[in-house]
C-alpha cells in the first residue's frame, strides 16, 4: 500500500504495475510447463541492488545479503500468476543451460505493455495492491517523491 503526500507541480509522479496474472495467461504450453517445474534463486544483491546500495552509503550500515528459493508460478485463489522479480532473481534450481536467455525472456514478457497500467498519483490518494502478483516501479520525474508503504501479512 502506498500513500502519496507529496505529487509534483510538473511532470507525472506515475507507478507502473504489471498484472503477472495476465502475463503467465499469456505464457506459450511450453513455457507454462518450464516455467512451473523450476524454482527462482532470489537475492537481495540482485540487479535492483542498487537501491539498497544507496540507502546503505545514506544509512552507514552494511546489509547482509538475504537469498530465496521459491515457485515460479504460484496459484493464488484459483489463478496462476508469475511470481518472480526481475530485480531479484539470480538464477534457477535446478540449474539449466542458457540460464541468462530464460531470465532475458521472463523478464521482457513479464513487462509487456499488455499487462501495464500506469496510475498518476494524487494529492493523498491510496494504492492497494498484492505483491504477490504484480509488478510495480515509479517513473522518474524531477522532484520529491513522499510516500509511506504498509505491508500486511
Amino acid at each position: 500500500m502506498l500513500l502519496s503526500k507529496l505529487v509534483p507541480k510538473k511532470g507525472k509522479a506515475n507507478t507502473e504495475f504489471c498484472s503477472q496474472y495476465y502475463a503467465f495467461k499469456d505464457l506459450t504450453k511450453s513455457m507454462k510447463r518450464k516455467l512451473l517445474s523450476l524454482k527462482g534463486v532470489y537475492s537481495s544483491e540482485g540487479p535492483i541492488s542498487v537501491t539498497t546500495k544507496e540507502r546503505v552509503k545514506e544509512k552507514g550500515k552494511k546489509i547482509k545479503e538475504l537469498k530465496s528459493i521459491h515457485k515460479i508460478i504460484r496459484k493464488i485463489s484459483s489463478n496462476y500468476a508469475i511470481y518472480s522479480s526481475p530485480g531479484h532473481l539470480v538464477g534457477f534450481q535446478p540449474k539449466i543451460k542458457n540460464s541468462i536467455d530464460l531470465k532475458k525472456k521472463l523478464f521482457r514478457h513479464q513487462i509487456k505493455k499488455k499487462f501495464q497500467h500506469s496510475l498518476e498519483w494524487e494529492k493523498n490518494q491510496l494504492a492497494i495492491w498484492d505483491n504477490r502478483s504484480m509488478l510495480h516501479q515509479a517513473t522518474p520525474f524531477k522532484g520529491n517523491r513522499i510516500m509511506h508503504r504498509i505491508t500486511i501479512l
